[in-house]
């Protein structure tokens, strides 16, 4: 390829060509006009099957008859594809032998691994396992025998004091002292007068009736607003309450307040926006007429005082 080189070269320095010139005359690149006259055959690598149509383009501009170096053009091309297969050859063959040699060294250090880790890992001995085991049944053995001895010791204690009756007192002359059959009727009639409850019975829609409460007692209210924010205030015979604040209360608020008890008084309860309302006397919720529950308009609740219903039916 260099003799080849060589007579284009000579022949375009004879014509006074440029390599510019060829290059606009063939469209060759310059690049590729000096790599043909250098006869650098390697810079063709990738275009080896276009080297005898840039030889042949190039021979056309100078004027040299392409048969005459037709021949020893291809012998060129062959050379250089015998020298580049064998290179490959060569070097595919080196890489081989450095896999193989890679995957030796990987195998046996491998192998070193797993002898470590088999070494590292030996398997427990059995007979202290088993020792283990044993010790720990006995432990939980002891201590659930231990908790069953206690349970049982706690409930033949509480039997014996539960067994224990209780004498009744006696007088200086050891005789039994039994209480009267008056103090007894007294003390019965105390337990159910602090077993009544109130009752709150309906006269009209506005107007209630409390019985079942002594003068004295502790007469408790609390209205909750839950339908709107409203104003409120509670008086006794004609008589606001400082407690609670005749004012305006929020929406989802409470009024609570409490009085002493004296018979035939008189609570009044004035709500500025009655509806959805709810109300409690002494904890116990009372159960409002249905056509003032719904009402968003002012309502006055009135409840008397009736005293004791046994009072009452006397």
């Amino acid at each position: 390829m260099e003799e080849i080189g060589r007579l284009l070269k000579e022949k375009r320095l004879e014509l006074g060509l440029t390599i510019e010139e060829v290059s606009d005359q063939t469209r060759l690149t310059q690049k590729h006009i000096k790599a043909l006259e250098e006869g650098d055959i390697s810079f063709f690598h990738d275009d080896l099957s276009y080297l005898r149509f840039f030889v042949k383009s190039y021979c056309d501009v100078l004027g040299i008859d392409f048969d005459d170096i037709k021949d020893e053009l291809r012998k060129d091309v062959n050379d250089y594809t015998m020298t580049f297969t064998t290179s490959t050859q060569l070097n595919h063959e080196e890489i081989e032998k450095n896999v193989a040699k890679s995957e030796k060294l990987s195998k046996v250090t491998t192998a070193n691994v797993k002898t470590r880790q088999k070494r590292r890992f030996r398997k427990p001995d059995m007979s202290l396992v088993s020792l283990i085991a044993i010790v720990a049944v006995v432990a939980i053995v002891i201590m659930f025998a231990f908790v069953v001895f206690l349970k049982s010791d706690a409930g033949k204690g509480k039997t014996a004091n539960n067994a224990q009756p209780t004498a009744p007192q006696q007088t200086e002359n050891g005789e039994n002292n039994y209480p009267s059959s008056s103090e007894k009727e007294k003390e019965e009639e105390q337990q159910k007068e602090e077993q009544k409850e109130i009752s709150i019975s309906k006269t009209d829609a506005t107007h209630y009736t409390i019985e079942n409460l002594k003068d004295g007692d502790e007469l408790k209210f609390e209205v909750t607003f839950a339908g709107s924010s409203s104003g409120f205030s509670a008086s006794v015979d004609g008589k606001v309450l400082d407690e609670p604040k005749a004012q305006v209360y929020d929406y989802q608020s409470s009024a609570k307040g409490s009085v002493p008890v004296k018979k035939g008084m008189k609570l009044e309860l004035y709500v500025g926006y009655m509806y959805n309302t709810q109300l409690k006397i002494n904890d116990k919720n009372v159960k409002l007429d249905d056509s003032i529950v719904n009402s968003s308009g002012a309502i006055t609740l009135e409840f008397t005082i009736a005293g004791d219903s046994d009072e009452s039916s006397k």
